[in-house]
């Protein structure tokens, strides 16, 4: 399944490439984060409780930060199981300067298996992109508090 979106953030690309790589900044904004856990310098184990649907329960996985750009761009891949079955995901994530602010895009694509993968596409599809939308607002939202306090 192809994943691909943006966000424009109201803050310089430094700003926005600092906060992607803040590990408590990730934890806050990771939707339904219970424990992110620096295994390695980009290297993270995490522990996820979605209550979405059918991807419904608790997953653990890793998360890795590859093929830093800085500050313009980084793979992150993303593999957890769980009761629900599993996902593997690799997203790139550009940063492009736009006016005083930040222009985040990603794009990549993830797989589902097990259980979970029953649903269908076009449920997932949904659910992925309701996923990425409460990461990357939760990031803006993190950054306007940063630039306030």
């Amino acid at each position: 399944m192809q994943v691909a979106g943006s966000q424009k953030i109201a803050a310089p690309v430094e700003t926005v490439w600092a906060c992607l790589n803040d590990q408590e900044v990730l934890a806050r904004c990771t939707p339904g984060c219970k424990q992110l856990t620096r295994v390695d310098e980009d290297q993270y184990e995490a522990e996820l409780e979605l209550g979405i649907a059918a991807i419904r329960g608790r997953y653990k996985g890793r998360i890795a930060i590859e093929d830093k750009e800085p500050p313009n761009r980084y793979r992150l891949n993303i593999e957890g199981e769980g009761g629900p079955g599993f996902v593997r995901a690799s997203l790139v994530l550009d940063l492009e300067p736009q006016g005083d602010g930040t222009l985040l895009k990603y794009q990549g694509e993830a797989q589902v298996g097990g259980p979970v993968a029953s649903i269908g596409q076009r449920v997932l599809g949904g659910v992925a992109k309701m996923i990425m939308g409460q990461f990357f607002g939760g990031l803006a939202r993190e950054i306007e508090q940063r630039k306030a306090g």
